[in-house]
């Protein structure tokens, strides 16, 4: 999972430096492209911090759930920085991929730190919705720029 998330923001991270003027232009299209960036930086994250071998269930838990925090402050800044949209864009943006991959992280952090190796479980769909938060991300980011 990790090696598919890796290629994802490397394509992405190319795609964004041969039209960075395009980008840099837009707030939106900035936005779009660090919310989906940080998305695929995460699920590469969880992928690695997993790998580490005889680490502690509490240890890993309280990983994920900073790592949760950090990515919801970022995410949140990101989008503070578009500028003001309608409430029911903002609800929409509310329960995008990154919330959604967040959320997963927290209950799979809690779930370790409490003791339970179920918790590893969640992060089946918290990592799927970074590869399908991050695949259509792109994509949007990638239609709106030939425009």
């Amino acid at each position: 999972m990790g090696a598919a998330t890796a290629s994802l923001l490397g394509l992405l991270f190319v795609a964004v430096s041969i039209r960075v003027e395009t980008i840099a232009a837009s707030a939106e299209l900035r936005n779009r492209c660090g919310q989906t960036l940080t998305l695929l930086l995460t699920g590469l994250i969880v992928a690695a911090l997993l790998a580490v071998p005889d680490q502690p269930k509490w240890t890993l838990g309280t990983e994920y759930l900073v790592l949760a925090l950090v990515v919801t402050a970022v995410a949140v800044t990101l989008d503070r920085r578009t500028g003001t949209r309608s409430a029911i864009g903002r609800w929409l943006d509310a329960i995008n991929p990154t919330f959604i991959t967040c959320s997963l992280l927290v209950i799979t952090g809690v779930i370790l730190i409490l003791g339970h190796e179920n918790g590893l479980y969640v992060l089946v769909p918290a990592l799927i919705a970074v590869l399908v938060g991050g695949v259509l991300n792109a994509w949007l980011v990638l239609v709106r720029l030939t425009d």
